[in-house]
C-alpha cells in the first residue's frame, strides 16, 4: 500500500506540504526542506568579529641611506685602450691594355653579301569609269502608295455615370465602434513596498573603520642637468678611415659597334677539328658461352603422371543423335502473306524543286485587305459588367446569431473539489497514517486502513 503526501493527494496544484514548499505536481521526488539543522538549531547573539587587517603604519629608520648595491662592490674599472684601426687591403689595378680578342670575334668574321631586295606585290587594277547598272531591288522594287490602317475600336455605347463618387468602403459602413472601458493593470500595487522611514545607510566598514593620519611622502630632489662644456668631437671611425681616393674612371669594356669587314678566307678549323686525334679502334671482344655436353646414360622419361595414371580399358560411348525427320514429297510453298499482300507501285524519282529563274511581280495594285478586316464584323456590346460584390448582402436587420458548436453541444460539468483541502475533517476519504521524525505527515485512504486493520486481525492467533 502506498502512503501519499499532500502533494501527492493535491490535484488544483494550490496544496503544498510545507516541507516541500517549492514542489510542483508530479515532481514529488525533491528533497525535504525540514533538516536537523533547522529543527535543533538555537540562534545565539554574538557580536562583531575583529578584523585581522594590520593596522597601517610608516616605518621610518634613521641610519643613513647604504647606496652600495651589488654591481658596485663587484665591478672593477679596467683601462681602456684605444680601438685600432681597420685599414682595408689596396686594390691593385694591373698595368697595360686590355686584351679584348676573343675566340668569337677571331673566328666569326663578318662577310660582306648584297642587300635583300624588297618584293613588292602588284596593287589592284582600279578602273577609273564610273559604275552604270540597275540593281536587282531597284528594277524589281516599285514602291506602292498604301494608306494608314484605321484603329479598330470597340464603342459600345458607355454612359458614365453622373452621381458623385461616395468613396465609402464595405469595411466603413459595416463596421461600428463601440467605446469598451480601459482594462485595469495587472501590475501590483507599489504602495506596500514604500516606507517612510529614512534609509539606514549605516555598515559595518562605516562604523568600524577608524581613519589614521598618514605621513607624507618621501620625495627625492630631482638633479639639474648639467651640460658638458667641451666641444662636440664629430669625427667619426668612417670619417678618420675612409678618406677619398683620386681613381681613375673605368674604361667601358663595350665592343665597337663598326662592323667587322675582311677579305680573307673563312677558317673554318674549329677546336675540335685542331685537337682530335683519330686513335685505332679494336674489334669489340663477343663472349663464348661453353659448349654443350651430353650426359652419359638413358634418361628415364617416366613421370609421375605416366606411372600413376594409366590407361582403362573403357566401352566407347555411342553417339546421341537427334531423330532424323522424314522427307516430304509436297511441293515447296513459297507464298508468304507479305509477298500476297504487298504490291508494288510504279514510282519514279520525285523532281527537284528548283527557284525560279527570275521574280515576276504582279500588275495588279496592292489590294491591302488583309482576311481579319474581310471577315470581322463589329457587333454593339455594352460596357462590361462588374464582378465585384455590392455591400448589400453584408447587412441584415436579423440579430446576430452567435449560436455556435461550442455553445450548443458543450454540457458544463461539475468541479469536484481538491481532497487535500478536506484533510483532517469529517468530510476527507484520506486518513492520517504516521508522521515522521521531520515532522512530514503521510496520508491513506480509509479503504486502505480498513484493509490493513482487517489483514492483522486475521493474523492474531485465536484463543480455544
Amino acid at each position: 500500500m502506498t502512503k501519499r503526501c499532500i502533494c501527492q493527494i493535491c490535484t488544483c496544484g494550490k496544496h503544498r506540504c510545507p516541507h516541500r514548499p517549492y514542489g510542483i505536481i508530479g515532481k514529488g521526488d525533491q528533497p525535504c526542506a525540514a533538516t536537523e539543522y533547522r529543527s535543533e538549531f538555537v540562534p545565539r547573539e554574538g557580536g562583531v568579529r575583529e578584523s585581522f587587517k594590520p593596522e597601517y603604519a610608516l616605518q621610518t629608520n634613521t641610519a643613513p641611506l647604504n647606496d652600495e648595491t651589488t654591481h658596485k662592490h663587484d665591478y672593477i674599472k679596467h683601462a681602456l685602450d684605444k680601438p685600432r684601426s681597420f685599414k682595408p687591403e689596396e686594390v691593385y689595378v694591373p698595368r697595360g691594355e686590355f686584351d679584348s680578342l676573343t675566340s668569337y670575334n677571331k673566328e666569326y668574321t663578318p662577310k660582306g653579301g648584297e642587300r635583300a631586295k624588297l618584293i613588292k606585290h602588284e596593287g589592284q587594277k582600279t578602273i577609273s569609269a564610273p559604275f552604270e547598272g540597275d540593281p536587282t531591288y531597284k528594277a524589281d522594287y516599285r514602291k506602292w502608295e498604301a494608306s494608314r490602317t484605321e484603329p479598330i475600336r470597340h464603342d459600345g455605347g458607355y454612359v458614365a455615370p453622373s452621381d458623385p463618387f461616395k468613396g465609402s468602403s464595405t469595411y466603413t459602413t459595416d463596421y461600428l465602434k463601440h467605446q469598451g472601458a480601459m482594462r485595469q493593470a495587472i501590475r501590483p500595487d507599489q504602495a506596500v513596498l514604500q516606507s517612510q522611514e529614512p534609509f539606514d545607510d549605516r555598515t559595518g566598514y562605516r562604523t568600524d573603520y577608524i581613519r589614521h593620519p598618514q605621513q607624507e611622502r618621501f620625495q627625492r630632489p630631482k638633479e639639474e642637468y648639467a651640460p658638458n662644456k667641451s666641444a662636440l668631437d664629430s669625427l667619426t671611425t668612417h670619417k678618420k678611415d675612409f678618406t677619398p681616393k683620386e681613381i681613375e674612371l673605368t674604361r667601358s669594356m663595350k665592343p665597337n659597334q663598326q662592323g667587322y669587314q675582311s677579305n680573307a678566307r673563312f677558317e673554318d678549323s674549329t677546336t675540335n677539328k685542331s685537337d682530335f686525334k683519330r686513335w685505332e679502334v679494336q674489334p669489340i671482344q663477343t663472349h663464348k658461352p661453353d659448349e654443350y655436353r651430353a650426359k652419359t646414360g638413358d634418361m628415364d622419361l617416366n613421370t609421375m603422371y605416366n606411372s600413376e595414371f594409366t590407361p582403362k580399358p573403357l566401352a566407347k560411348v555411342n553417339a546421341i543423335r537427334p531423330v532424323e525427320r522424314r522427307a516430304v514429297d509436297a511441293k515447296f510453298d513459297a507464298n508468304t502473306t507479305y509477298g500476297g499482300d504487298y504490291r508494288k507501285w510504279p514510282g519514279g524519282r520525285p523532281p527537284a524543286i528548283r527557284a525560279q529563274s527570275g521574280y515576276a511581280p504582279p500588275n495588279m495594285p496592292f489590294e491591302g485587305m488583309s482576311t481579319y478586316k474581310g471577315h470581322y464584323i463589329p457587333h454593339a456590346g455594352g460596357p462590361q459588367r462588374s464582378f465585384k460584390p455590392d455591400g448589400i448582402a453584408y447587412k441584415s436587420a436579423a440579430p446576430f446569431d452567435d449560436a455556435t458548436m461550442y455553445r450548443t453541444e458543450y454540457t458544463q460539468k461539475e468541479i469536484e473539489p481538491c481532497p487535500a483541502a478536506f484533510l483532517e475533517t469529517p468530510r476527507s476519504n484520506f486518513i492520517l497514517h504516521h508522521m515522521d521524525p521531520t515532522g512530514h505527515k503521510f496520508y491513506e485512504t480509509q479503504q486502505e486502513a480498513a484493509q490493513s486493520q482487517y489483514q492483522q486481525q486475521q493474523q492474531q492467533p485465536i484463543a480455544v
